[in-house]
């Protein structure tokens, strides 16, 4: 059987045009390329600095949030002062006289400004917390769940059942409903690469739809114990999911966009 030449022709570009969209779609969903020094060192930053940088930041109108926590982040005290002492001066970062400090050390100052600068993650307001009203939390991260057979990927926000519960960041919604675990649970993929996984909630928040974009601040829903939560105290289990994968602690970043609300 012989087909006609604008046959071979149609289905040659039906494929060309298949190729392209697939590569696209590969394109525009593959996620950021995640340097790995980034969230161990936002990890490291205590949260208390992170309002003291702010706080002086405010009484300065020449000081950079991330060129004052970079700094005041990398370099002790005592020798971190003459380099404040310069930004306060309206000297430029790009000017500072770092007297005695090894090379090493004021090329660290440098990437970790540039991470600062890069991920908003510790920026005041970027962020919501999670929980609207009363709660309260601790790190569990990694500790044993079901006789130790797997390891608590998140943090538990606790609080009453119902308590309304938000969107960290904006983002698309992945996941809406029932699984095993989390019982009914959202899951976002947010602007910023990461997935961000609200779990164990009363009900979800009839608003939300599946491949929907969802902003920050917007309600998931309420706090609840369903899923393999049913025997617990009601909570939220927040988790965060790098774009490769991993699944990193949510515990200081809770703390810090928690002072965030509290300084509203």
């Amino acid at each position: 059987m012989k087909f006609p030449f604008n046959f071979f022709r149609g289905f040659t570009q039906l494929c060309i045009l298949i190729i392209i969209g697939i590569v696209s779609w590969q394109v525009i969903h593959r996620p950021p390329n995640i340097s790995p020094d980034i969230y161990p060192y936002f990890s490291s930053i205590p949260p208390t600095l992170v309002k003291q940088c702010l706080e002086e930041k405010n009484r300065s109108s020449f000081i950079s949030y991330e060129d004052l926590l970079a700094i005041r982040s990398t370099i002790p005290q005592r020798k971190a002062q003459p380099l404040v002492d310069q930004l306060n001066a309206n000297v430029p970062f790009s000017d500072l006289k770092w007297g005695v400090l090894p090379e090493e050390t004021v090329k660290l100052v440098g990437r970790h400004r540039e991470i600062l600068k890069q991920y908003s993650y510790f920026q005041p307001n970027l962020y919501h917390f999670p929980v609207i009203g009363k709660y309260w939390f601790e790190d569990s991260f990694g500790a044993d769940r079901e006789g130790g057979a797997r390891r608590h990927e998140g943090t538990d926000v606790f609080g009453k059942e119902g308590t309304p519960v938000v969107n960290i960041c904006g983002g698309i919604i992945e996941q809406l409903g029932w699984n095993r675990l989390g019982g009914e649970r959202v899951g976002v993929r947010g602007d910023d690469g990461n997935y961000y996984y609200y779990a164990h909630l009363q009900y979800i928040s009839p608003e939300l739809c599946k491949g929907n974009r969802i902003e920050a601040g917007e309600l998931i829903g309420g706090m609840g114990h369903t899923g393999d939560a049913l025997t617990t105290p009601d909570h939220l289990h927040l988790g965060i999911e790098l774009p490769n994968g991993q699944w990193i602690n949510p515990y200081p970043f809770l703390v810090v966009w928690q002072i965030w609300e509290e300084g509203k």
